[in-house]
């Protein structure tokens, strides 16, 4: 999963939030220098992914992407369930609306900004200007998302190229998301403390 779902997964405390998207941007060896929440919440973001990774419905989805797409299916599903997060975000949300949750998130985000390594601030700049949380609902952003994730990658890669295909099994896609994300969700919930567990 990507931002918005890392973001609305890692619950209330402040500081498992900054983790959970700290976590794309340190290393193993790099996790002991932070406090003890950050890295509940950097832990928390592994699991997540590794639950995702491995969850059958994800598996299915993946296998929707024609070849070459196929390959790096994990990285467009993540950016792409995003989506459909922000799209579908009264079904799934926490009950706060949209904008207000963005607001919330990129406020605990810029008081941490100082945090290693540099490009923690650099993207945690660009979300809060730019809207990212917001603008996931939009496929011109979801495009412009890709686009930066393949020139990002060392090797040759379509990540750039695949909107189209992702458009293609909209409806497919969106029906494994709705299946997918609240076991996702529950799962999530377990990594909380309990005094932040709902239901």
């Amino acid at each position: 999963m990507n931002y918005l779902a890392h973001l609305l997964l890692a619950g209330d405390d402040p500081e498992a939030q900054v983790g959970q998207v700290l976590a794309d941007f340190v290393s193993a060896g790099g996790i002991a220098s932070f406090a003890p929440r950050i890295r509940a919440g950097i832990r928390a973001h592994q699991r997540i992914d590794v639950y995702a990774d491995g969850h059958p419905v994800f598996g299915v989805a993946r296998k929707r992407l024609r070849p070459p797409y196929r390959r790096f299916g994990g990285v467009l599903l993540d950016v792409w369930f995003d989506h459909f997060l922000a799209a579908g975000w009264d079904r799934h949300g926490n009950g706060t609306p949209l904008g207000d949750f963005a607001q919330s998130r990129y406020r605990v985000l810029h008081e941490y900004r100082h945090l290693p390594p540099p490009r923690f601030r650099i993207v945690v700049q660009a979300m809060r200007r730019d809207d990212w949380l917001v603008a996931y609902s939009e496929l011109s952003f979801v495009d412009r998302v890709l686009r930066g994730i393949s020139r990002r990658c060392k090797r040759e890669n379509p990540i750039g190229s695949a909107l189209p295909v992702l458009v293609e099994n909209y409806e497919a896609l969106k029906s494994d998301f709705e299946r997918f994300f609240p076991e996702l969700a529950k799962y999530a919930q377990t990594l909380l403390p309990p005094s932040e567990r709902r239901g």
